[in-house]
């Protein structure tokens, strides 16, 4: 029955049906059918699964990323951050991977950081002589750095499942962050110089004193969400209600764009998003639970302790895989297939779950843009009009140095572990 269910599940996932769908046809196939679990049960278990305060950390992150777009401040940091870099060879396309950096360390949310930066940048790339595919490239690949620089959907989502210090996951985001942003930065230089890419008109220092002063209340939220949190003032949820409550008040008495129609719109934007997400959840956590009580994860633990394999090569083997399945299923359903088959295993060889939690959200990231299941192609293709086929050739440069930096933080785990050894206790 087993096999049966990761079939129909990865079935429902290759037919296009929705990822809760999947989960809840291969969870209802293992507690209905091979434990003899009542229905009403099952439905207790989808319920509790998101009964959780952790998780509205999640929503709150997600309310704030939209009220960011609405209100004007992202629009202002994009063109802050744009002046330092637009003169560079591939300057407009860094300094669309510089705002996706920043942008999504306040939103948390790839969906959010695509549209924060991406109706500002993409134009410009496309006015800048950039292909259209080429433009879809560049957004999509850095957008992702929104689920890896804190605060992060899926680092939340990842310290639910496995009870880990969500604090402590979100510090340990931070490096890996900088570090693909710097690799990405650095391949759309190299791409520039290979196509003659023209560079952007330099900016001077008084228009770049100009829009730092109308950037400086959004250059202050990271240092409020990150910097509460590092310092032990207040949770991540508490700081994703500050998020929201900051993103309000620069909204209405600083950019003066928030109206109460932008609001409703913000609201509405996070419920449809949120409400996804959580289906996604209960579904997950149900699978997995109906993995656990068959006894399916003790007996890959089992089979990982007699192969005699060292934390680093288990992390070798399980990074590899990771990045083949990208190919065919979707990175959210990676996370929710993999966690109760994978954590096991990793506790059993002392393996940190913070490392853990890195490796699983750059698969995570490297699976969204790995075609041909690749939710980010299709949400920036659609999004902003690209045909796909010209966003994939263009997208593999990106993509290869994702796999490498997902290597390096595996070999080298003191680039994930070391801010958060920092943190106060």
């Amino acid at each position: 029955m087993i096999m049966l269910s990761i079939i129909v599940t990865i079935l429902a996932f290759a037919i296009g049906a929705p990822i809760y769908i999947g989960f809840a046809v291969g969870s209802m196939l293992i507690v209905l059918l091979d434990i003899g679990m009542p229905p009403a049960q099952l439905a207790a278990m989808y319920f509790s699964s998101i009964d959780s305060f952790v998780l509205v950390a999640g929503l709150l992150f997600m309310l704030a990323g939209n009220l960011m777009v609405y209100s004007g401040t992202s629009k202002a940091l994009v063109n802050f951050l744009t002046s330092f870099v637009s003169q560079i060879p591939g300057g407009v396309a860094v300094a669309t991977i510089m705002a996706c950096a920043f942008i999504g360390a306040l939103t948390g949310s790839i969906i959010a950081t695509l549209a924060a930066v991406g109706f500002i940048m993409f134009p410009a790339m496309t006015d800048a002589k950039y292909s259209k595919g080429y433009s879809g490239a560049v957004l999509c690949s850095s957008a992702t750095l929104g689920n890896l620089i804190p605060p992060s959907i899926i680092f939340i989502l990842f310290g639910f499942l496995t009870e880990t210090s969500v604090s402590e996951l979100f510090m340990a985001g931070v490096m890996p962050g900088l570090l693909l942003a710097i690799l990405l930065s650095l391949v759309a230089v190299v791409v520039a110089r290979i196509k003659g890419f023209p560079s952007a008109e330099r900016v001077d220092f008084r228009e770049r004193g100009r829009l730092f002063i109308k950037a400086l209340p959004g250059l202050f939220m990271p240092l409020i969400i990150l910097g509460g949190i590092y310092g032990g003032i207040f949770t991540p949820t508490e700081a994703a209600s500050v998020a929201c409550v900051y993103c309000i008040l620069i909204g209405v008495f600083v950019y003066r764009q928030l109206t109460w129609k932008n609001f409703v719109d913000s609201l509405r934007d996070t419920v449809q998003v949120g409400g996804m997400v959580l289906l996604m959840i209960s579904g997950g956590m149900v699978l997995g639970k109906a993995f656990m009580l068959i006894g399916f994860p003790q007996a890959i633990c089992n089979q990982v302790i007699s192969m005699g394999l060292g934390q680093t090569q288990f992390l070798v083997l399980l990074a590899v895989v990771f990045v083949l399945i990208g190919f065919f299923i979707e990175g959210m359903a990676i996370l929710f297939i993999t966690i109760p088959l994978v954590v096991p295993a990793a506790i059993s060889l002392n393996i940190s779950l913070v490392h853990l939690g890195v490796i699983f959200c750059v698969s995570i990231l490297i699976a969204g843009i790995t075609p041909p299941v690749s939710t980010f192609l299709y949400a920036t293709s659609g999004m902003f009009n690209i045909n796909i086929s010209e966003m994939i050739k263009d997208v593999i440069p990106f993509l290869a140095i994702m796999i490498l930096a997902l290597f390096l933080i595996v070999i080298f785990p003191e680039i994930a572990l070391w801010l958060p050894g920092t943190m106060v206790n």
